[in-house]
């Protein structure tokens, strides 16, 4: 089974500083990590890897010079990579964002590439007598879901469904050997409109940090006193 995963880079800390004009997050002023969703999508292709001795190949966006930070019309450019590369029974990804949390990208994906799309799994296992077909569980509050899906599909991955292997120092080496194919817009063959903020899907209109208010009120008594007091207070806030 052939697998590609779409991975994002996200801020490391929440620390960061938003552009006045664009209203987006300003990222090359904080370090990037792997989105932590995007390491449970990683860990769910690698189990199928072993399991059907396929291939895991990781998709990510960005400029040339690999830095932090990361172009809009995401899913778009990502579609368009994949059908470069070659075909894959399954597209995994995390399917929120430590960011931007929107959730938009693998079914933006999936709708570029039509094809059947589940979204935020628990897991997906492959039978060998269902052929052409994965299995996959959903969550729903307190019910869990087992979807049998036609591939190829799209697949989004919830974060903290399982345990991502950490990199051992052989990994590490293994993958520098590993070959590493960029795309630009020239392979891709896109209008200059279609692309970057331009090209972008959704806007942000404005931002802005939202006003806190908290007050701390210290209570005496005893515990029938106590008692009354707290209930007098919520029945207060109630009535604001």
């Amino acid at each position: 089974m052939n697998i590609a995963v779409l991975i994002k880079q996200v801020p490391v800390s929440n620390d960061v500083s938003v552009d006045p004009e664009t209203h987006a997050l300003v990222r090359a002023s904080s370090e990037g990590m792997i989105n932590p969703a995007d390491l449970n999508a990683i860990e769910e292709a690698m189990q199928l890897k072993e399991q059907t001795d396929g291939k895991v190949v990781v998709f990510t966006m960005g400029p040339p010079d690999a830095e932090k930070a990361l172009r809009d019309a995401m899913a778009l450019v990502l579609a368009k990579a994949i059908q470069l590369y070659g075909e894959f029974d399954l597209i995994l990804g995390g399917a929120l964002s430590a960011d931007g949390a929107t959730g938009q990208v693998a079914a933006m994906v999936a709708e570029e590439l039509n094809l059947p799309h589940v979204v935020e799994i628990q897991s997906v296992k492959y039978k060998e007598d269902q052929a052409g077909k994965v299995e996959v569980v959903k969550k729903m509050h307190d019910t869990s879901f087992r979807i049998s899906c036609a591939t190829p599909a799209v697949l989004s991955v919830n974060f903290g469904c399982n345990e991502p292997r950490l990199a051992t120092l052989r990994s590490k080496r293994a993958a520098k050997s590993k070959p590493l194919v960029t795309y630009t817009n020239a392979e891709l063959g896109f209008a200059a409109e279609e692309i970057g903020i331009k090209g972008s899907p959704t806007v942000t209109v404005d931002s802005f940090q939202p006003e806190t208010k908290r007050s701390a009120k210290m209570l005496t008594g005893t515990p029938a006193e106590l008692a009354k007091q707290l209930y007098d207070l919520i029945e207060e806030e109630k009535g604001k």
